[in-house]
């Protein structure tokens, strides 16, 4: 229902201007410098303890709950940055004058701790720190759902329901999309990525509905991505694209009714609409066609095939991207 609805808020406010723009996401960049201390060395002198004796102690297993220090003191560094991180939310929307600049200081704020990833001195603590920029739009999301509930409360409830269920198939959605990078040390920092793409698309489509039942027309998306999840969440039908290694490529998976999957890649082509299309080619080159693509869904159509998964001439369709 809550999709739908959007259908229809997002219509309105495309054609009075609102809900469109352009730009590429990209694939975090791997490498940089170390990350400052923030710890301090030393003997307590209440204590008696030294710095070395205290972390001995901490990273001793806890009989009673099996977690270590190391585990316990990582939680705590996260908890600390998701209230962190809730408090600049709640400044970023109290200081914003509009949805469209809300949401363009969101993106320096993920950026922002992107680059905390980015500088980070070794794979584990990158992994350890990509997951603060899905936290970013977490509460951002959080953040709009709250207001909707105020100035939108007759759309809330079924709002809520739907996203209560898309969040449930979140990490169905990232896995899949994440599933190349799945035997390596990487694989960690490229689901967070996905995941928190995830939740950044939940905020844009929030933003959206909020925008309409504000009458803020002049609404616009600060950026948009071909990159996404298409179709249905739940699992049976959904066509995912995500970047390739090499620039201007894309790797796309096609699964149909749970029964054919297509694994592939698809290019932009030098043509006047290449940022609404993708030419594809199968992993094994045995289909070819090209891959449509909107904020509202994608679909590939088929011009060469031998017949082994989809017919010739074959289309196919999936609603609604997440």
């Amino acid at each position: 229902m809550k999709k739908k609805m959007l259908l229809a808020l997002i219509a309105t406010v495309v054609a009075l201007g609102g809900c469109g723009g352009s730009g590429e996401e990209s694939l975090p960049t791997i490498g940089g410098t170390e990350i400052a201390s923030t710890g301090e060395s030393g003997t307590d002198a209440a204590t008696g303890e030294n710095e070395t004796n205290a972390a001995t102690d901490e990273n001793e297993t806890d009989a009673v709950t099996g977690e270590s220090g190391t585990d316990a003191a990582q939680e705590n560094a996260e908890d600390s940055y998701e209230e962190q991180i809730k408090e600049e939310i709640a400044g970023i929307v109290k200081s914003a004058d509009s949805l469209s600049k809300e949401l363009v200081s969101v993106n320096e704020l993920y950026a922002k701790y992107d680059d905390e990833r980015a500088q980070a001195q070794d794979q584990m603590t990158m992994n350890e720190v990509s997951r603060y920029g899905m936290l970013v739009w977490k509460a951002e999301v959080a953040s709009l759902l709250e207001r909707i509930k105020e100035d939108g409360a007759e759309f809330y409830g079924e709002i809520l329901m739907e996203y209560e269920k898309w969040e449930s198939r979140v990490p169905f959605m990232t896995e899949k999309m994440s599933e190349d990078y799945k035997d390596g040390s990487i694989y960690p920092t490229i689901y967070a990525y996905n995941e928190a793409m995830r939740y950044k698309k939940e905020a844009y489509d929030l933003a959206c509905t909020l925008a309409d039942i504000r009458r803020e027309v002049d609404f616009v998306f600060p950026d948009s991505t071909r990159c996404g999840f298409y179709g249905d969440y739940e699992g049976s039908s959904y066509l995912t694209i995500t970047e390739g290694m090499e620039n201007g490529t894309y790797d796309i998976v096609i699964h149909i009714d749970d029964t054919k999957e297509l694994r592939g890649f698809g290019e932009v082509e030098d043509a006047p609409d290449n940022d609404t299309y993708l030419l594809f080619t199968s992993d094994d080159g045995t289909v070819k066609g090209f891959v449509s693509h909107s904020n509202l869904e994608a679909s590939l159509y088929v011009t060469e095939t031998d017949n082994s998964v989809v017919g010739p001439e074959g289309a196919y369709t999936f609603s609604f991207k997440y």
